[in-house]
């Protein structure tokens, strides 16, 4: 029986690696950054949203984001819509532990969160109308960190079509992303070499784009079910 040389094996599994959304370990190593971005609504000026990546008290992380209505009616309501995760690396890749979503604005409140307990190995998702449990069968991300997620692939290298379990409501749904290839894209931050992730096997119209060795999106998009499209654009270098 013939063998197959040692340097096909190790490409083979990084083919496999990146295809999967696995990640060698302590590939992309994360470092506290903030960026800022201008929000646009079909278009128009919605407000200003912030990303910050840091590091927590236990060997963990925080990662957040929080977008202000500063034009228009989300400007008279008072909008205010904030994500915060706290996720650990295991073996180089995040895995969530706790999610917190808030909207307030003058005429609606919602919130609601995820916790991850990864010794029982059960997720539970909570909002106004109560709370229940669901079953984690292995890694898991929540829609915030996702987007981290997404970034850390696609600056190891990642390409093709990147798969990650991410949990929603009651479920893990294991969502597909095509990296596509770099091209010159121009935000208000300036013009980056970047590389889009278009999710594939669902029509809600996500799409990011990076610009490694970033992390975070240089430029965000989603339509929701209505048609409605929000952008989310770099609007100036990341602090570190």
């Amino acid at each position: 029986m013939s063998r197959i040389p040692l340097p096909a094996l190790v490409a083979v599994s990084l083919m496999a690696l990146a295809a999967s959304g696995l990640r060698p370990a302590g590939a992309a190593e994360l470092k506290p950054v903030s960026a800022e971005y201008r929000v646009l609504r079909n278009g128009d000026a919605l407000g200003t949203a912030t990303m910050r990546l840091e590091p927590g008290a236990d060997g963990d992380w925080q990662f957040s984001t929080e977008t202000r209505g500063s034009a228009g009616l989300a400007a008279l309501l008072g909008l205010k819509v904030r994500t915060d995760s706290r996720f650990r690396l295991v073996h180089g890749q995040p895995e969530s532990l706790d999610y917190r979503y808030a909207l307030k604005s003058g005429i609606k409140d919602n919130s609601n969160s995820l916790s991850f307990d990864w010794t029982t190995h059960q997720a539970r998702y909570q909002d106004r109308n109560g709370s229940h449990a669901f079953a984690l069968d292995g890694r898991a991300l929540d829609r915030n960190v996702t987007t981290l997620a997404l970034g850390m692939a696609v600056a190891d290298g990642a390409h093709g079509t990147l798969v990650l379990p991410v949990a929603l409501r009651d479920h893990i749904s294991q969502q597909h992303y095509a990296i596509g290839a770099r091209a010159p894209l121009q935000v208000p931050a300036g013009t980056y070499q970047a590389i889009k992730v278009e999710r594939s096997d669902a029509d809600n119209g996500i799409r990011a784009w990076y610009a490694p060795p970033l992390l975070l999106p240089v430029k965000f998009e989603q339509r929701d079910d209505k048609g409605d499209v929000t952008v989310m654009e770099l609007a100036r270098p990341p602090a570190g």
